[in-house]
């Protein structure tokens, strides 16, 4: 008879599952098809599972005596359990030290373990809480740098729109025509407040090709003719005179 075949508690190395889904093998459908669904039991690291087992199971249904009651504090009874192992660890101190080889030695390392698996499960009783608590705490967290951007966002908001108002508001009404040449602009403010009784000139929209002013108006005056700067400016061209100066 040969020797008995060893079968690992772990799952097979990734590399055995990689080699089977080429392309060639997909393509012709050779591919393993998923696992089906488990609908009982299943083994996993050695231990037999149910699929309708609880999340975190009972003492009872592990075959481990249970030490404390069915409605107890956490709380107070990890702190008696917790004095518990360090009496239990004194007590296995003492009997090493008097007797290293007796019985006795082993009933302490079993009741070391029980006092430990019993913590673990105490412990582990609080991991929804602590997946919940987690999550909540991730939650609070993307809500307040949310706020904190929209509220960045709101700040630079109201600044655009005060600059905007600013600046409208800084703009007359009525822009006065140029004067080109000292006297010539007086001349005919004179001869149309003669005219029309008033003093104002109404305002033209400006041609920008005609007119060869660009938002930079202020560097671009002295290129242009005497005849068109008479020409009043509309409230765009002012408008990018301003934004031009505070830039």
């Amino acid at each position: 008879m040969g020797e008995p075949q060893q079968v690992s508690a772990l799952p097979l190395p990734p590399m055995q599952y990689i080699k089977e889904y080429t392309d060639e093998n997909v393509r012709k459908g050779l591919a393993p098809k998923p696992p089906p669904p488990i609908r009982d039991n299943y083994t996993m690291f050695g231990n037999q599972f149910q699929c309708d087992d609880l999340i975190i199971r009972p003492l009872e249904s592990q075959g481990i005596e249970r030490l404390h009651p069915m409605q107890f504090d956490h709380k107070r009874e990890l702190k008696k359990l917790n004095m518990s192992i360090l009496v239990n660890f004194l007590d296995l101190l003492d009997i090493l030290i008097k007797s290293p080889g007796s019985i006795k030695r082993e009933e302490k390392l079993e009741d070391l373990k029980l006092l430990f698996v019993h913590m673990h499960h105490l412990i582990n009783e609080y991991r929804p809480h602590q997946a919940r608590e987690t999550l909540r705490v991730m939650m609070e967290v993307q809500k307040r740098q949310r706020l904190e951007t929209a509220e960045r966002f709101q700040k630079h908001l109201e600044r655009v729109v005060e600059m905007i108002q600013n600046c409208l508001a800084s703009l007359p009404d009525d822009l006065p025509q140029p004067d080109a040449a000292g006297g010539a602009g007086a001349g005919r403010l004179g001869g149309a407040a003669g005219l029309g009784g008033e003093s104002r000139l109404k305002t033209e929209p400006m041609d920008l090709e005609e007119a060869g002013v660009s938002c930079m108006a202020g560097q671009t005056d002295k290129n242009i003719p005497t005849t068109k700067k008479e020409k009043v400016w509309d409230k765009d061209a002012a408008m990018c005179s301003i934004i031009d100066e505070m830039t």
